[in-house]
């Protein structure tokens, strides 16, 4: 069914190709012409200083930004260089001359020893389990995941001595889908052991897993709870993955085109409502018929942009802000569906172009008690 907003699915933009204008025939060249310092670059160093001062106040009345920023950065620099706590300890064993004796490389190699057979799941897992104080091991535990997926990860270990050395090392690691090399693992993130939940939204494909080891001659028991879900609500009340009849890919027109989102089926009127705060623009041509692109990030900007096509009728004026919940339109089959039994066109976009909704849609994780 020739449904999805293929040509509608390329956000306007206000950007135009200027003609080329000729220069005056008296007109100073390049060479002798002194061009005067606008009055607007002299502001531009304060301009930029006030911005900077707001953004700082910004996140100091507002500690979950702080909290989301520092968590950003820490973990870009950690995918980025591959550094872990684990890394680091590795490196005070060389420093105190046992990084190459039998212990040193033992511990060293205890994750790799681990990851040849970890302890793999699918949705949910949860266990309790120890690391014996006179053994050198590490537990790995692995499972796939897709962009657009949640994954949440419960991690708690016994209260530790005092003045013990029992430092649990826990961080969380991905490598390529189609990679089996042990040495591809990339750290994404280090994994709080105080028992508060890590969540975090996929944004690439591939294998994850959860790294945990105790520094030598450490004996630690913990708890830990992991599960895999959908990242966003469903947009059409009452519907659920089962409801959707056309997946992303799909070829159209021949094969000429592919099906640049999901349609979701449901009854004419059926409240369709926003997965995230943001704001919206609503139109009426093309193929995707009544349609309404919402754009998340600061201002609108910056963030995915979501599309809801074929609707039947709008629920909140182009311009405004929504929160995620609100009705935004209805079901309907308006554009190219119009010979199709009603469904919502939902179509997900970056800046990278459209990627697939259906692990965004996905049940919420629950983690389940270990």
């Amino acid at each position: 069914m020739n449904d999805d907003a293929e040509r509608d699915s390329t956000p306007p933009t206000d950007e135009h190709v200027a003609e080329p204008v000729a220069a005056p025939e008296n007109a100073s060249t390049p060479e002798t012409q002194t061009p005067a310092t606008p009055a607007r670059a002299r502001w531009r160093p304060w301009l930029l200083l006030l911005l900077l001062a707001a953004l700082i106040a910004l996140l100091v009345q507002r500690p979950e930004l702080r909290h989301d920023a520092l968590e950003t950065t820490r973990s870009a620099v950690m995918d980025g260089l591959n550094i872990s706590p684990r890394a680091v300890y590795a490196l005070r064993l060389r420093v105190a001359g046992l990084h190459d004796s039998a212990l040193g490389q033992r511990w060293r190699s205890a994750v790799e020893r681990a990851g040849a057979d970890p302890r793999r799941f699918t949705t949910r897992y949860a266990t309790r389990d120890e690391f014996a104080a006179d053994q050198i091991e590490a537990h790995v535990y692995e499972t796939a995941l897709q962009r657009g997926e949640r994954f949440d990860i419960r991690l708690r270990r016994d209260a530790p001595c005092e003045n013990c050395r029992d430092a649990l090392y826990a961080s969380l690691e991905r490598r390529a889908a189609d990679s089996d090399d042990p040495a591809d693992w990339t750290t994404v993130a280090t994994l709080d052991t105080g028992g508060e939940t890590d969540s975090r939204v996929v944004d690439q494909n591939g294998d994850y897993r959860v790294v945990l080891q105790p520094e030598l001659a450490a004996g630690v028991s913990y708890e830990i709870a992991m599960a895999r879900g959908g990242s966003i609500p469903f947009p059409v009340e009452g519907a659920a993955a089962r409801d959707i009849g056309s997946g992303f890919g799909a070829p159209r027109d021949g094969g000429s085109r592919e099906h640049h989102g999901v349609d979701i089926f449901a009854d004419r009127g059926t409240p369709v409502r926003a997965v995230t705060d943001g704001r919206v623009r609503t139109g009426t041509g093309g193929i995707g018929g009544n349609h309404v692109w919402l754009s998340s990030g600061m201002l609108g900007i910056g963030g995915a942009r979501y599309y809801y096509a074929h609707l039947d009728d709008f629920s909140v004026e182009s311009g405004s802000r929504v929160q995620a919940g609100d009705v935004i339109g209805t079901v309907g089959n308006t554009g190219n569906a119009r010979t199709t039994p009603p469904h919502l066109h939902f179509g997900i976009y970056t800046g990278f172009g459209p990627v697939d909704p259906a692990p965004f849609l996905g049940p919420p994780p629950r983690l389940p008690e270990s």
